[in-house]
C-alpha cells in the first residue's frame, strides 16, 4: 500500500454493523438495498456483516429493518476495536 493511500484509510471513518441475529427474521432487505456490499446472507444465521470495511454509514440497512436488528456506529480510532 502507498503512502497516499495509507492517509486515506486513516482519514476514512470507519463503521461497526452489528445485526443482532435472534432479531433479524431474514427477510434480506438490508443486503437487496446496501449500496456497497457489506452484507450478506449466512445459512443457518441469517443477515452477516461479512465486509464492514466498505460501510459508508448510508445507515439505510438501520433505518429500513423491520425488526430493528441493524445497528450502525462509528469505531472511535483511540479505542481498541471489540467484537459485539
Amino acid at each position: 500500500m502507498s503512502e497516499k493511500e495509507a492517509t486515506q484509510q486513516k482519514q476514512k471513518p470507519r463503521y461497526r454493523v452489528t445485526v443482532f441475529p435472534n432479531w433479524c427474521k431474514g427477510c434480506d432487505l438490508c443486503i437487496e438495498f446496501c449500496p456497497t456490499g457489506v452484507l450478506e446472507h449466512q445459512p443457518g444465521i441469517n443477515v452477516v456483516a461479512v465486509h464492514p470495511e466498505r460501510c459508508t454509514a448510508c445507515r439505510w440497512c438501520e433505518l429500513h429493518c423491520p425488526d430493528f436488528a441493524i445497528f450502525v456506529t462509528e469505531i472511535d480510532e483511540t479505542e481498541p476495536e471489540t467484537e459485539p
